[in-house]
C-alpha cells in the first residue's frame, strides 16, 4: 500500500491506542473516542511523503491502535523522531512535521528518550561540514533522497581533498548508533565517504590535523555495518 493518507483512515477508525516506549518503561492507553483526542494525534502522525527506506532499529515508540470492539488496527512504530514505520508500506513514512508527534508524547509524560534525541540531532548537526551548513536541516529530514545527498556530495568536491576527508570522518564521529540501527541521517557522511578512495582516507588519518574524533569517525565508517534500506 502506498498511500501517504492510508494510515490517517486507520486512526479515524480508532476508539483508543496503546502506547509502548521500546527503549524506556513508559507504558499508556489512550482513549481516542473523543473526535478532539483523536484529529489532534491524527495531526501528529500526518505523513507527507513514502521516500522507501527502512531503518535498522525497532524505534523507540510503538502505537497499537484498536477499534470500539477492542480489536487490533495496526501497530506503528515512531523512529527517531522522523518517520513512522507500518507494515503496510514498503518503507518508512515521513512525517510532516515530527516535533508534533514528540510532544503529543511529552503532553503524556513520554518525554525522556527524546531530550536525549532531540540532543543527539543538535550534535549531529553542529558536526555537519561548513559547506553543507545549508542544508543540514534538509538532510536530517529528508536523508534518503538521492538528489538531496549528490547534491551534498558536490558541494563537498570543492573542499581541499584532506580537509574534506576529515570534515566528513568528524561527521561520521557525531553518529550514535552502532549495530542495533540508528538513524538514517547519520549514514549520509559514509554515503559521501563512499566516494573517496581508501588511501585517501588512510592519508588523512596521518594528517597533523586529524586526531581521535577523526579515527573515531574511522572506525565508525568501516566498522559499523550499514543501515539497512529498502
Amino acid at each position: 500500500m502506498d498511500d501517504v493518507a492510508a494510515l490517517d483512515a486507520v486512526v479515524c477508525e480508532a476508539a483508543s491506542v496503546r502506547v509502548v516506549e521500546l527503549e524506556a518503561h513508559g507504558r499508556i492507553v489512550v482513549d481516542l473516542s473523543r473526535s478532539d483526542d483523536r484529529e489532534r494525534l491524527r495531526a501528529a502522525m500526518t505523513v507527507s511523503s513514502l521516500p522507501g527506506y527502512v531503518c535498522a532499529c525497532r524505534g523507540q515508540v510503538r502505537f497499537e491502535f484498536f477499534d470500539a470492539d477492542g480489536a487490533r488496527l495496526a501497530v506503528v512504530a515512531f523512529h527517531h523522531g522522523i518517520s513512522l514505520a507500518w507494515s503496510e508500506w514498503q518503507g518508512h513514512g515521513e512525517l510532516a512535521d515530527g516535533t508534533r508527534l514528540e510532544r503529543w508524547l511529552d503532553e503524556r509524560r513520554l518525554s525522556a528518550q527524546w531530550r536525549d534525541l532531540q540532543q543527539e540531532r543538535l550534535d549531529w548537526i553542529r558536526a555537519v561540514p561548513p559547506a553543507l551548513e545549508e542544508l543540514g536541516g534538509q538532510l536530517l529530514r529528508s536523508p534518503e533522497r538521492a538528489a538531496l545527498v549528490t547534491r551534498a556530495r558536490r558541494l563537498m568536491l570543492a573542499v581541499e581533498p584532506v580537509s574534506r576527508v576529515l570534515q566528513l570522518l568528524a561527521w561520521c564521529a557525531a553518529g550514535t548508533g552502532w549495530v542495533a540501527g540508528y538513524p538514517p541521517h547519520e549514514a549520509v557522511a559514509g554515503r559521501i565517504l563512499d566516494h573517496e578512495p581508501v588511501a585517501r582516507i588512510v592519508a588523512a588519518l596521518q594528517d597533523p590535523r586529524a586526531g581521535e574524533r577523526h579515527v573515531a569517525g574511522a572506525a565508525r565508517y568501516f566498522l559499523v555495518p550499514p543501515r539497512l534500506s529498502a
